[in-house]
């Protein structure tokens, strides 16, 4: 049995390979799920696959997409996701950005230079 196409499961294992990060490091890197719940989700053995909690899938949909968006802004170079410590940290500053926006606050330059810093350190 294989994973459906559109599955959440699915959708999180091809973003995974889009951007070479193994599943332990994206278990370390979204935090939502543990190494071994992440594996069961992704298997396609249907005696070990076990389907996410919706909350827990769009919570990890949301982390890949942050993943992708980080990429992105990084360009051709692949990122190192075996760096967890350095990796958790240039989301988070991205996000906190993202908020100051929809609130419409005023930068935080410490913040932003912080990101700029956070972002060089995941090359």
């Amino acid at each position: 049995m294989s994973l459906a196409t559109h599955s959440p499961e699915t959708k999180i294992k091809t973003g995974l390979r889009d951007l070479r990060c193994a599943a332990h490091n994206f278990s370390m890197i979204a935090g939502v799920v543990s190494k071994s719940r992440l594996a069961q989700g992704l298997s396609d053995d249907p005696l070990v696959h076990k389907t996410f909690e919706s909350r827990d899938a769009e919570a990890m949909l949301n982390v890949l997409e942050e993943m992708k968006e980080l990429q992105a802004t990084i360009g051709d170079i692949p990122i190192d996701w075996t760096r967890v410590d350095k990796i958790t940290v240039a989301p988070t500053l991205r996000r906190i950005s993202k908020i100051e926006k929809e609130l419409e606050l005023e930068p935080n330059v410490h913040l932003q230079n912080a990101a700029q810093i956070a972002i060089q350190q995941v090359k």
